[in-house]
């Protein structure tokens, strides 16, 4: 990883494709990408901001009582490559029928949310997948991703209609999805090791069906808890506790 206004060519084995690299940190997303835009114009003069791939390494918090504990936001800025950028530049009759689906219904969809935004829709291995990007999506993301996977499910029955058997559909917002499964991830672990050191159940919050399946397959191989889900809709939650001794 390259450090804040440092930016680095990367050689990714092409003799006429590099690309370029940088991290930026700023009080918000927006400013740290901004920030970033600009390193990156010091070498790239004129590159534009749709041939770039944003990574949000850290949101940033404004902290707590007299500012404490305050952090920036963390930014990581990639020129994507000529290959990836002519993919990227596909008209929507280049793409396959079920992205063009996709792409059309979250594109009117959002913007009857009243959020301007870009859509960039594809396929990805056996799912089809459509990510957002704009200024300040909070809103479409929503609290505990509940506005986007809303959005998701309901992609997700445009995309299939009638037909037997279903494709996945994903729909992310500026990698909101790889941060939340992270998280998750975190939490499954300092859950187990409560469990492990307190010997009491514990029962999570409410999560979503996708949000449990995280939770699961994590300590689905933990040596000394199990995790089984318990409830009903939307108040399902994840319940971790220690195995039982074998009989």
């Amino acid at each position: 990883m390259t450090e804040p206004d440092d930016l680095q060519p990367v050689d990714n084995g092409e003799d006429d494709d590099t690309e370029f690299a940088t991290i930026a940190g700023a009080a918000t997303i927006q400013e740290a990408k901004r920030k970033a835009m600009d390193q990156l114009r010091k070498v790239v003069p004129f590159v534009d901001e749709a041939d770039v791939d944003f990574e949000v390494m850290e949101e940033g918090s404004k902290g707590g009582l007299f500012g404490r504990g305050k952090s920036e936001a963390r930014v990581e800025a990639r020129v994507r490559s000529a290959g990836e950028r002519a993919a990227g530049d596909l008209s929507p009759g280049d793409l396959s029928p079920d992205a063009e689906v996709l792409r059309e219904f979250v594109q009117t969809t959002v913007g009857l949310m009243g959020i301007e935004a870009h859509i960039h829709a594809g396929e990805v291995d056996d799912a089809v997948k459509a990510d957002i990007s704009g200024d300040d999506l909070g809103l479409l993301i929503g609290r505990h991703g509940a506005t986007i996977d809303a959005l998701q499910f309901l992609a997700a029955i445009v995309v299939n209609g009638d037909r037997r058997e279903r494709r996945q559909v994903i729909v992310d917002a500026e990698g909101y999805r790889a941060r939340r499964e992270a998280a998750l991830s975190a939490l499954a672990e300092r859950t187990a090791q409560q469990v492990e050191r307190e010997g009491a159940t514990v029962a999570l919050q409410p999560m979503t069906a996708a949000e449990r399946k995280v939770i699961h397959l994590h300590l689905k191989d933990h040596p000394r808890v199990e995790t089984v889900s318990e409830g009903n809709e939307p108040f399902r939650a994840v319940v971790v506790s220690l195995k039982r001794p074998p009989d």
